[in-house]
């Protein structure tokens, strides 16, 4: 509510603005013009129309945000499982570096917490879908080392790869 408020006065400033500087007659600025000179101007249909110009911004603008930051959290979750339980995965076609996992495990860590203080979830809740995820991918890195799959253990590769470059937050 406080954003669309917000929202409403910037817009009509600005539409003030432009008012005052395109459409005003000589003597505009200064005398105080009569209510009746007001109504005459537009100032009420001035305020309506930055009202119903900055609503919807606003409130369109409050949805992205959730909506990214709900996204942000489920891919940054998903990728802190992937890139953690990479030890389980078992042995690879291609070495990654373990200075870049560390610090995108830091990094998926990071933006967890960002996307759970913006979403204004508790920290608890974070740390156990992080700790969630890290289980399921252990336990399915470890099946698919014991079945030796190479086919699948590559895609996973790819998979961590697109985790460890991709921005994990991204509107």
């Amino acid at each position: 509510m406080a954003k669309a408020l917000l929202w409403s006065l910037c817009t009509y400033l600005v539409l003030k603005f432009l008012q005052y500087f395109f459409v005003a007659r000589p003597g505009f600025g200064t005398a105080e013009p009569t209510f009746r000179d007001k109504l005459l101007r537009g100032e009420p249909l001035l305020f309506i129309v930055a009202c119903a110009l900055a609503v919807p911004a606003a409130l369109w603008s409050t949805w992205y945000f959730q909506r990214g930051f709900e996204r942000g959290l489920e891919h940054s979750a998903d990728c802190f499982g992937r890139v953690g339980a990479l030890q389980s995965l078992g042995e690879l076609e291609r070495e990654f570096d373990p200075l870049r996992v560390s610090r995108g495990v830091q990094a998926a860590r990071q933006s967890v917490f960002q996307a759970e203080e913006w979403l204004e979830l508790t920290p608890d809740d974070a740390e156990k879908l992080m700790a969630d995820k890290l289980n399921f991918y252990t336990r399915r890195y470890s099946t698919l080392s014991r079945q030796g799959d190479r086919r699948e253990i590559r895609a996973l590769a790819a998979a961590i790869e697109r985790c460890l470059s991709e921005p994990l937050i991204d509107f």
